[in-house]
């Protein structure tokens, strides 16, 4: 998909090879302010549920009235009860404050003409109804890798010798270590991936991966981005192919693309009520921010809200810090998500161990190991890292290609997007431990602490000192052991 452009002459950052544009509108998301007592109604929109409120209600439909508009709906696709549940509430003192509530002051707007949003945010931040007004982000997977299939189309073979993430710190995370702890497998744990598209077909996943919810994208780029991703995590065991960090976890998917238009924390939504206490979400997502680069998900409201309902339902969600280089700790950031913990696991990307890159036919030494890699976005909300280049998995053809996605494996991925399944594999292994031995989960805010508390640490590089923190390359082999 082709990223937005910006008006400042700024790289957004790593860019994800072979992603086609997407036919899919633009639309504003905005915030009703709670103490101008207007709410969102099933049946006619914006109205006020008071008398105090109707001067308010009135300007803000004329404003509205002034563009012509495809929809005025939910943007957490809320169900009528919910709505009219937060419009009876808002006029009373004891209303129960919960993430449905709060998010039923969300509104999805979308013009006829695209062109119309950035004018309609502009009048919407001027009234005094609205606490926040922004254009939806057009997120892309957050990762580079191979342009197009070019490996052998031999008879698959064995690529797990090549998986190094999977090997003992200081090199790996230590899976091949863990796995002999029961459960460090990932059984009874479900992980649901968000982004655009995957190869569900492919020979080495599972049958019956399922989608919970949204609208695959119909482009070669997301589906290869899609099927590297679960390749990591859930890769079958046997002689030929990959091996997954939790082969015996199951695996899930939803679209980023909810209603025709790219909505992550709908998707957030929609996969967090179809999961229980103790599964995994992981977001493979990242869009441009207000300095022209990629940034987390979680910069704009509706996804902070949205990680926040799925961490207190007892969800760990993992999510890629993004490949902008871009700090996080800057003051334009000041009070976003990039500086509040939404209590998501942020995970940047460190050089691999193997560390020559070789991506566009050039071979060199790209620095140290476990320190960042140029292109990781950085700052005190990102907890840890993993390999953030030459990861082998499935999808892309470079390492084995041929006439068949099926059969497709790279030795290339790369980005954040290669770093946040390592972390959300090392995750699904806790979890699974922690069911086998205590017979319930672990909180999302314990399984964050295990995997920075042991963790092998993050070092500095030239021009890459630990003070841009992308955090430690979780050591699982004796994580599991504290569980």
């Amino acid at each position: 998909m082709a990223t937005r452009k910006s008006s400042r002459k700024v790289s957004p950052g790593l860019l994800p090879h072979g992603i086609g544009p997407v036919d899919i509108p633009d639309y504003v998301v905005a915030e009703l302010r709670y103490d101008s007592g207007l709410v969102l109604t099933p049946s006619s929109g914006i109205a006020a549920p008071s008398a105090a409120a109707e001067a308010p209600a009135r300007k803000l439909n004329e404003l509205l009235a002034g563009f012509e508009l495809d929809r005025v709906v939910s943007h957490f696709g809320l169900a009528d009860k919910v709505l009219a549940r937060r419009a009876q509430a808002v006029t009373s003192t004891r209303a129960k404050v919960d993430a449905p509530f709060a998010q039923g002051g969300v509104v999805q707007i979308l013009p006829r003409q695209g062109k119309d949003a950035k004018a309609l945010v502009a009048r919407l931040r001027k009234s005094g109804a609205v606490w926040s007004a922004y254009v939806a982000p057009r997120p892309v997977p957050a990762a580079a890798a191979p342009e197009a299939a070019e490996g052998a189309s031999a008879a698959s073979r064995n690529f797990e010798p090549s998986q190094g993430y999977l090997c003992s710190a200081p090199n790996g995370i230590g899976a091949l270590t863990a796995w002999a702890t029961p459960g460090a497998s990932g059984r009874g744990v479900t992980i649901c991936d968000i982004e655009g598209n995957w190869n569900t077909s492919h020979e080495d996943l599972p049958a019956g991966i399922a989608l919970l919810g949204g609208t695959p994208i119909n482009d070669l780029g997301w589906r290869n981005h899609g099927t590297a991703v679960l390749g990591e995590l859930v890769a079958r065991r046997g002689p030929t192919g990959c091996v997954g960090i939790v082969p015996d976890a199951k695996a899930a998917t939803h679209s980023a693309v909810v209603n025709g238009v790219f909505n992550t924390a709908a998707a957030i939504n929609g996969a967090a009520a179809r999961l229980k206490a103790g599964d995994v979400i992981l977001i493979e997502l990242q869009a441009t921010g207000p300095n022209g680069k990629f940034v987390a998900m979680q910069y704009w409201d509706d996804v902070f809200s949205a990680i926040v309902a799925a961490t207190e339902r007892g969800i760990t969600v993992v999510e890629a810090a993004g490949n902008g280089n871009e700090n996080f700790d800057l003051p334009v950031f000041t009070g976003s998500g990039l500086q509040r913990h939404s209590g998501a696991i942020v995970v940047g990307a460190g050089i691999p161990p193997t560390h020559y890159f070789d991506h566009f036919n050039a071979y060199g030494d790209i620095g140290v190991p476990r320190s960042r890699i140029w292109f990781s976005n950085h700052g005190k909300i990102v907890d840890v890292q993993a390999w953030g280049y030459h990861v082998t998995t499935l999808g892309y053809g470079d390492a084995q290609g041929g006439p068949s996605e099926d059969r497709w494996y790279t030795h290339r991925f790369s980005g954040t997007s290669s770093a946040s399944p390592i972390v959300t594999g090392a995750v699904a292994a806790l979890q699974g431990v922690a069911r086998q031995r205590h017979g319930q989960p672990l909180t999302p805010a314990q399984v964050r602490k295990l995997l920075m508390r042991w963790s092998t640490p993050q070092v500095a590089g030239p021009g890459v000192p630990v003070t841009q923190r992308i955090g430690g390359l979780p050591n699982l082999a004796v994580a599991v052991g504290k569980v």
